[in-house]
Order: C-alpha cells, then sequence, then structure tokens
C-alpha cells in the first residue's frame, strides 16, 4: 500500500505527515534527518498497529472462554 507523505514547514521545523496513516508527525529543523526518520515511523505505527489487532484478537477469544 503506498502512502502519501506530504512535507511542510512550520517555524523552523521540515514536518511530516500523511493522511492516509492518522498518527504520523515527524518534525526536524533539518530536512534530511526528518526525511530519514520518516520510514522509521511508518513501521512503528504499523507494528502499533498490528500489537493492538493481537490484543483484540485475545480479548475476543478470552471474552468466548468466560
Amino acid at each position: 500500500m503506498d502512502i502519501r507523505v506530504e512535507h511542510r514547514i512550520v517555524g523552523t521545523q521540515h514536518v511530516f505527515t500523511s493522511p492516509d496513516l492518522p498518527g504520523l508527525y515527524v518534525a526536524n529543523a533539518d530536512k534530511a534527518v526528518a526525511e530519514r526518520s520518516v520510514p522509521e515511523a511508518i513501521a512503528m505505527l504499523r507494528a502499533m498497529a498490528a500489537r493492538r489487532a493481537e490484543k483484540r484478537q485475545v480479548d475476543k477469544l478470552l471474552a468466548l472462554r468466560a
């Protein structure tokens, strides 16, 4: 899945966000540093979403056994 990433300057910061991935917000005064951080931030958000999905599954199984 392609994720659109948008860049804007806010004050002295280069800010990267995405309309496709709520929660993505990477900012740094150095544009190159911010850009390099975007893939890691995306991976972290995806991992968090996967963990939440796993927790929901476990919660459902536990609810069925109760």
